[in-house]
């Protein structure tokens, strides 16, 4: 495939920024999958050049607009707006979730003709979601793959009703304001810990870094993201060393620093907490599935 259809949908993404996200290029229509978890594109800012909806399967996540982080989870579909920045903070780290992402003239002309109004800019709305379009995206999969007689032409009717449904439902349906409004503080301190992901970080550096005190910053923290700082940020360097792991042959020693480890021992431990197994262990459990 020309790489130039993907990115038509995704923006200035290379194959290798979606090493570990299934994509299927129709149209007038890109669905990507993440299929390892996160993907470092995901958690920076960045903005793409088509209508992006996007739903999960059954896990949570969060993406931040405008400072306002929205959950992105089943109940709903949250719209964005070519342009509108916008990027990922997972929650729960193990997250599955689809994007349909839209052209944006071919859903800005649809929508003026069926309105004669323009198409609003949507920033992280909710839609009510549509009941079968999971069995719709799990059908145009099928025919995208399996590549039958006729698949061009069903793929092309399922592309469709796809669109079209997304369109009734952003005409139809009164939207759903379930974001939550996070203080800056928060989201400050979330990005320093991205940031400094590799080094030493103790919680006196977050809250001298946000000018709140070590009680009061802990208890805000938690109100608002359901965990300790030190917790949330114990599970994004796990993740991280999750994704590292499948993603290059570094020594797993190499990785636990890089991700701020200074104990291989420890994040041994700490790893098989949480994923069920050893760092090495899973990497064999990974490659052996290629």
């Amino acid at each position: 495939m020309d790489f130039k259809k993907v990115q038509r949908f995704s923006g200035p993404l290379t194959e290798e920024d979606l090493k570990l996200v299934d994509y299927y290029i129709g149209e007038n229509i890109g669905i990507f999958i993440p299929n390892g978890g996160l993907f470092e594109y995901a958690l920076d800012p960045h903005s793409l050049p088509s209508y992006m909806f996007a739903f999960m399967f059954h896990e949570r996540a969060y993406v931040c607009i405008d400072e306002k982080l929205i959950p992105l989870r089943p109940g709903g579909l949250l719209a964005v707006s070519p342009g509108v920045e916008h990027y990922e903070v997972p929650l729960d780290l193990q997250s599955r979730y689809v994007c349909i992402n839209i052209d944006h003239t071919y859903l800005d002309d649809l929508y003026k003709k069926h309105t004669g109004e323009d198409i609003p800019e949507y920033r992280g709305e909710y839609y009510e979601h549509i009941e079968d379009l999971y069995d719709l995206i799990k059908s145009y999969i099928y025919e995208y793959e399996q590549k039958e007689i006729g698949y061009e032409e069903v793929c092309f009717s399922i592309e469709n009703i796809i669109i079209n449904k997304i369109l009734r439902s952003l005409i139809g349906k009164s939207k759903k304001d379930i974001g939550i409004k996070v203080r800056k503080e928060v989201e400050q301190s979330i990005q320093y810990m991205y940031y400094h992901l590799h080094g030493k970080i103790k919680l006196e550096e977050l809250c001298t870094d946000v000018g709140m005190s070590v009680s009061q910053y802990s208890k805000v923290f938690k109100e608002e993201m359901g965990m300790s700082p030190m917790e949330y940020l114990g599970d994004i360097r796990l993740e991280r060393s999750r994704r590292l792991i499948l993603l290059d042959n570094s020594k797993i020693s190499e990785i636990a620093s890089q991700c701020g480890f200074t104990s291989v021992s420890y994040f041994t431990q700490k790893f098989r907490e949480k994923y069920r197994v050893s760092p090495s262990e899973f990497r064999k459990i990974y490659n052996d599935k290629k």
